[in-house]
């Protein structure tokens, strides 16, 4: 099998499958020899920030010596970029033996599972057999029935920031979301939660008392010039973006939190990951005028204006949104910090028109055929004291990411 085949085999899997669990998945995995029950996890959740902290918490672990595997999704340009060993995606090559692997296992046994199912499968495997030390795992949405709790016991469960998102299959309330997520918090373990408030926190609460687990709140933190404050403390960061630091704390808990689990990370191990990590698309400057945020959900929206602001440079937005997402709710909010807006689309059924979208800004704007075309425009309109900023879809923040590694975008 070659790599474009196993793609397309991966992607010709079902989204879902009937019934929802792991039932399974768990006979797949057995008959792959359980490689899960060979592996140490941390176990992240959360509407957002949950690729920022595996990216903090995976950086730390590296720089401590563990071989750290990495399991994120979606994807920004490449698939390959959803499973990494040590900052390194799995090769092509591999991804295609280890397709072929899964597949004949799945067809072999009749498992019937999902395409998520099967890549988390794969993962696994791979890890297993590369000798992962521990494994960073997030999940793809929910907790409770996500293929990646068919996991045991995790050594640390992370609840990120949760809100509004994927309410067709979380439920319609903050509180449903959040006992799905929660689905991750295993009898006796340990869960480290974001500085979640209100309804959210309640529930957290009211789970990890349920399981018997060690629950450890990550608390506020405070913006401090190239980092932030943290318990007094004063911590770097390179991710930028002021929703950025709240993340970091949730990761930092996580770290302390593995310590006294015989897994050793020092202080400096963690400040070098925070003044290095990287994490595409998440206020991500790509040129000194040009910025990419994924946020696609309201709560996403609501950090980029914060960075938006903070920023205080006029702002030309080049956006796409999908039309299953709250689009209407996400413009409004995005027009408080935009001054002109380019609306965009994407070659995809899900993608909103770009005439669609423009409707719903209150900024004035336009509407672009697409992605280069709307960046193109963008570059024509800005001045010296402009920021660009691409957001609205992490599948737009790729196409635009693929364009700066190509000829021909106009000068920066």
């Amino acid at each position: 099998m070659e790599y474009e085949e196993a793609l397309s085999y991966i992607h010709s899997i079902p989204k879902f499958v009937r019934p929802l669990g792991n039932a399974a998945l768990g006979g797949l995995l057995k008959s792959l020899g359980e490689p899960q029950k060979r592996l140490k996890f941390v176990h992240i959740a959360g509407t957002n920030g949950k690729g920022s902290a595996a990216a903090i918490i995976s950086a730390a672990l590296c720089r401590a010596g563990y071989k750290t595997g990495l399991f994120t999704s979606p994807f920004i340009e490449v698939f390959n970029e959803r499973i990494q060993i040590n900052g390194k995606n799995i090769a092509d090559d591999e991804l295609a033996l280890y397709t072929e692997r899964i597949r004949a296992a799945s067809e072999a046994g009749g498992f019937s599972v999902s395409e998520f199912a099967f890549i988390t499968a794969l993962a696994f495997l791979y890890f297993k057999e590369k000798g992962c030390d521990i494994v960073v795992l997030e999940t793809g949405m929910g907790g409770r029935l996500d293929a990646t709790n068919i996991i045991d016991c995790p050594l640390v469960s992370v609840i990120m920031s949760i809100s509004f998102d994927h309410m067709q299959y979380l439920g319609n309330t903050i509180e449903e979301i959040a006992a799905e997520k929660c689905g991750i918090i295993k009898k006796g373990g340990i869960a480290v939660s974001y500085a979640n408030k209100g309804a959210a926190m309640r529930v957290i609460e009211e789970y990890a008392e349920k399981a018997g687990a060690k629950l450890i709140r990550a608390g506020s933190t405070e913006p401090a010039d190239g980092g932030f404050i943290y318990k007094v403390k004063k911590y770097p960061l390179a991710l930028k973006g002021a929703y950025q630091p709240d993340n970091a704390a949730a990761a930092l808990e996580t770290l302390w939190a593995l310590r006294p689990l015989g897994i050793n990370i020092s202080d400096g191990d963690i400040l070098r990951a925070l003044s290095e990590v990287k994490w595409m698309a998440r206020f991500e400057f790509v040129a000194g005028n040009v910025v990419i945020d994924g946020g696609h959900n309201i709560d996403g929206i609501r950090a980029l204006v914060r960075s938006l602001e903070l920023d205080g440079r006029r702002v030309i937005a080049v956006a796409a949104m999908m039309e299953d997402k709250s689009f209407a709710e996400c413009a409004a909010e995005l027009s408080k910090a935009v001054d002109y807006v380019i609306a965009t689309e994407l070659d995809m059924a899900r993608c909103l028109k770009a005439d669609e979208l423009l409707k719903y800004f209150t900024a004035s704007g336009e509407a672009a055929p697409n992605p280069r075309a709307a960046l193109e425009k963008a570059f024509e309109l800005a001045d010296e004291n402009t920021l660009i900023c691409v957001c609205g879809s992490l599948y737009l923040a790729g196409e635009i990411r693929k364009m700066f590694h190509a000829k021909g975008l106009p000068p920066l």
